[in-house]
């Protein structure tokens, strides 16, 4: 019996090895999807905050999807998005859509820093972590040309480079359908981007009473986390600009441009009234750019009845030497000494290295060494930007850290802030220039549009900042007498950035192939359509389709999602079913 056992066993193993052996070995199963050349999966996040940003993410996934890719949309709260936007939190985000609001030419100056050296000119700008020496010598060039048809050359070998390295995809810009009450305020002006935003500060100094109310509402989404006088903090939300341009104050005003975009290269005096530019001897055989600037006389800072104190040439020099960002351009810097490698402080730059001197109580001479003279065309659009603080409350301190009490020279004080509940401004009546009409302006902070536009039609507030009411709501809006609508071109250029930090980014997006796949995939017109309602257009970059420094015949803008697949197939990305 036992013998009879062992021989059954002995068979089966026997039967085992000869089915096994007769089968064809097994792969193991690869998951359906795209893999790149080197066999790694592709999948990838695309984040963005709640609200419109989020929808067209959705639309971006829904194309990629199509494509075949594996790509999932990540909404994060507003603050967890920007930490993660910009350093130190590299790598918290793989891809993402966000939005920049360049302005009208030349103010839209600023705006190509976000794909500069990220190391340099695009520190703490530039979120996708692209460099290219070549553009970022371009980058340097569009400041420094000598007339408006250099410029143009400058800027459309810009847009050639990173339409051909694609380091993120330019996707829509959607109509501004502003809105804003009638029964309280009116003579609201208009520009492109809206009624209010950190460009058109007219609004709220030419706005008029229609009643008896003498407070302005102001309707805000985001908060700076304080008042200090430290850019990169202030300059990412609309309140925070517009704290700059209403407590303290910048040498030309923005002007008014309408239609008419050639308006943006005009000189509005503020605290600047005039200038002229001469040349003189550099003693190294060239010459120094000298821009002659003078200032407005009986101009009072906020403390003046304590104080006693007004604008000088003293507070000019003191800011462009200590309170302005380091590295903008059109700084009047002596470059020379710092590019010298051989100076103990290479690579830095020294408030004694600013080439600004007073001449007069109400002068000052602002020089630019050989290789940086700005374009004569226009004043340096820096100084339309960069306001100017009080020497007397920020010297001996560090600007960055301080607040200077929120001592200006504007049209309003700070009557009282909470941060992420509202500010409180107050009107300045010693004010050099015409008064405005509101005597306080309150801007009430919310957590999204949807709270932000019930509290305009309740009458909570007057006007909502640099936002676009969704497209279905404008029925309702337009039959309301107490609301009005305007539809106006928006300065808010949405587009799809790709991490590609050499350590911390998205590797496979190191590769071009995959990112041209990615443009080619994605429907911005459906964008336009189901996320705009239809009030928007295409771009290719962050120029508007009115500006004519715009090029158009780019390459990797057209939707074709049967040539985003060959381009993968063509570069050696293999598709498991």
């Amino acid at each position: 019996m036992m013998k009879s056992k062992k021989w059954l066993i002995s068979l089966g193993l026997a039967v085992v090895l000869v089915v096994a052996f007769a089968l064809p070995a097994c792969e193991p199963t690869e998951q359906p999807g795209w893999y790149t050349p080197g066999g790694e999966r592709i999948e990838f996040d695309v984040s963005a905050p709640p609200g419109t940003w989020a929808d067209i993410a959705l639309m971006v996934t829904s194309d990629l999807q199509d494509l075949g890719l594996d790509v999932t949309r990540r909404v994060l709260d507003s603050s967890t998005y920007y930490e993660y936007l910009y350093e130190p939190n590299l790598g918290g985000m793989e891809a993402f859509v966000t939005v920049n609001d360049p302005g009208p030419d030349p103010w839209s100056d600023w705006v190509w820093m976000i794909f500069g050296d990220p190391l340099n000119w695009g520190y703490l700008w530039n979120p996708v972590w692209y460099n290219n020496p070549d553009y970022d010598e371009l980058f340097i060039a569009n400041y420094l040309v000598p007339n408006l048809t250099a410029k143009e050359e400058v800027l459309y070998d810009m847009q050639d480079i990173l339409a051909e390295d694609i380091p993120a995809v330019f996707l829509t810009r959607n109509d501004m359908l502003a809105v804003h009450r009638t029964d309280n305020w009116g003579n609201w002006y208009n520009e492109m981007g809206g009624f209010v935003s950190w460009i058109n500060e007219w609004s709220l100094r030419e706005v008029t009473k229609l009643g008896d109310e003498t407070q302005l509402r102001i309707g805000e989404i985001g908060f700076p986390p304080n008042l200090n006088m430290n850019d990169s903090a202030l300059t990412y939300t609309n309140l925070g600009c517009l704290y700059l341009m209403f407590i303290y104050e910048n040498l030309t005003f923005y002007p008014k441009v309408g239609e008419d975009l050639g308006a943006a290269y005009d000189f509005v005096p503020k605290l600047a009234t005039n200038y002229t530019v001469s040349y003189e001897d550099d003693g190294k055989g060239g010459q120094n750019q000298v821009w002659t600037v003078d200032l407005r006389e009986g101009v009072k800072w906020h403390d003046y009845d304590t104080e006693g104190k007004n604008f000088t040439a003293d507070d000019v020099v003191y800011t462009v030497q200590n309170a302005m960002s380091k590295w903008g351009v059109s700084r009047p810097v002596d470059w020379d000494w710092v590019n010298n490698t051989s100076n103990p402080n290479y690579g830095t730059i020294m408030p004694e290295d600013m080439l600004v001197t007073k001449t007069g109580d109400y002068q000052v001479e602002i020089r630019y060494i050989e290789g940086w003279h700005q374009n004569e065309e226009y004043f340096p659009s820096f100084y339309q930007w960069k306001p100017m603080v009080p020497k007397h409350k920020f010297e001996g301190y560090d600007p960055l850290e301080i607040t200077g009490d929120c001592i200006g020279t504007g049209p309003y004080m700070v009557e009282e802030f909470v941060p992420d509940e509202y500010l409180l401004l107050t009107r300045f009546d010693d004010y050099w220039g015409p008064l405005p009409e509101p005597e306080t302006i309150l801007f009430r902070q919310y957590q999204d549009l949807g709270q932000m536009l019930l509290a305009l039609e309740a009458g909570e507030i007057d006007n909502i900042d640099g936002w676009s009411v969704p497209p279905q709501k404008l029925a309702d809006y337009m039959a309301n007498p107490d609301i009005e609508v305007e539809i106006v071109p928006n300065m808010s250029i949405h587009w799809l950035g790709f991490n590609i930090h050499p350590t911390a980014g998205y590797e496979p997006f190191i590769d071009l192939a995959l990112r041209e796949a990615i443009a080619a995939a994605i429907n911005k017109q459906n964008i336009v359509d189901l996320v705009h309602g239809g009030y928007g257009d295409i771009v290719e970059n962050f120029l508007y389709p009115e500006s004519p420094n715009r090029k158009t015949d780019l390459p990797n803008n057209e939707y074709d999602p049967e040539a985003a697949r060959q381009i993968l197939l063509d570069a050696g990305y293999t598709y498991v079913e």
